[in-house]
């Protein structure tokens, strides 16, 4: 049976077990050092500090930690950035401006986002607070530029709901965008709606875009106590603590995994026509199986070396003597 032959085959793929995996990994380094040392350290002979803030990241980093039995906070690349007003579309700096007066007055510690008023002023306020808002989408006229929304979300939510469903929260321009959004409030009775111009508090070593909704906090954190509190630790699974920047701590670095190619040849015994592209199909999704369940999959690829006549396979006589490693069903 040919299903049954391609089975036997696949026994060969064991040793594509270890052929690829994530291209990047985490490395624990044990030397105490102030955040901002650790950073330089990182950046001069690896690629960066980590950076976690998902599932794969956190396990990496675990990984790490694992390899020298190490059970305690380290660093990582979060930290608290210098305070800058961007929009959420392409980070762009704020360059219009259309303050209340007084406006913007949230501590310099504290993470802000902007709201624009019925009477075309902007003011800020925790991103937390709940609004309408709206979202900008791919047109060029101010009527068909902006979508009001008019549901109650937190920032952060308006701007998945925007990215998701448009393109991103709405960037203002110009002082006609302002007064057409703030005229749309105030036609439908409205105070306030987002824009998306905010503060970020925090930001990635290595430039990565913050993701909120996959950044994990140990209970109670971030704190800012005394507010000293400027740089990020994780512990063993990821979670994240925000402690001051000058005590000297071990450090976790993002450097290139070493890149390995496993070459396997292979053989199939056939009595009759062998269906090439069935034999190939069933090699690479059990491939894939295997690397996803070992959670090598990611950057995984396979490549066939193809014959002069275009196939994979070549034909051989039953009398020729076969020196490639192979894998043949033996009858009983």
């Amino acid at each position: 049976m040919m299903l049954r032959r391609i089975l036997v085959l696949l026994v060969l793929l064991g040793l594509l077990s270890k052929a690829w995996s994530d291209p990047y990994r985490f490395v624990l380094i044990e030397e105490m050092k102030t955040w901002l040392e650790a950073q330089s350290f990182c950046r001069e002979n690896h690629l960066d500090l980590a950076t976690v803030q998902s599932d794969g990241d956190r396990q990496k980093l675990k990984k790490a930690a694992d390899a020298v039995d190490f059970d305690s906070f380290a660093w990582i690349g979060f930290y608290n950035g210098v305070l800058t007003w961007r929009w959420s579309y392409q980070n762009e700096v704020i360059s219009y401006k259309k303050w209340e007066s007084g406006e913007p007055d949230t501590s310099r510690t504290q993470e802000a986002c902007a709201f624009l008023s019925a009477n075309e002023k902007w003011g800020d306020i925790t991103c937390t607070a709940e609004k309408h808002f709206f979202c900008q989408t791919d047109k060029n006229k101010i009527a068909d530029k902006f979508v009001y929304v008019q549901t109650s979300m937190t920032w952060r939510d308006a701007q998945l709901y925007c990215r998701t469903n448009y393109i991103d929260l709405a960037t203002i321009a110009e002082e006609a965008e302002n007064n057409a959004l703030a005229e749309i409030i105030t036609e439908q009775q409205g105070l306030y709606a987002w824009i998306g111009l905010s503060k970020n508090l925090w930001l990635w070593s290595d430039q990565t875009n913050v993701s909120w909704s996959s950044v994990r906090w140990e209970a109670g954190q971030p704190d800012n106590m005394d507010g000293q509190e400027e740089c990020v630790c994780a512990g063993t699974e990821g979670q994240m603590a925000d402690v001051t920047c000058s005590t000297p701590r071990f450090f976790y670095c993002n450097t290139p995994e070493i890149r390995e190619v496993q070459r396997v040849r292979v053989a199939v015994k056939s009595a009759g026509y062998l269906n090439e592209s069935a034999v190939v199909a069933a090699i690479e999704t059990k491939l894939k199986q295997m690397l996803a369940e070992q959670k090598m999959d990611a950057g995984a690829t396979v490549t066939w070396r193809v014959l002069p006549d275009g196939k994979i396979f070549q034909m051989q006589e039953n009398n020729t003597q076969q020196t490639t490693t192979a894998c043949e069903e033996r009858d009983p």
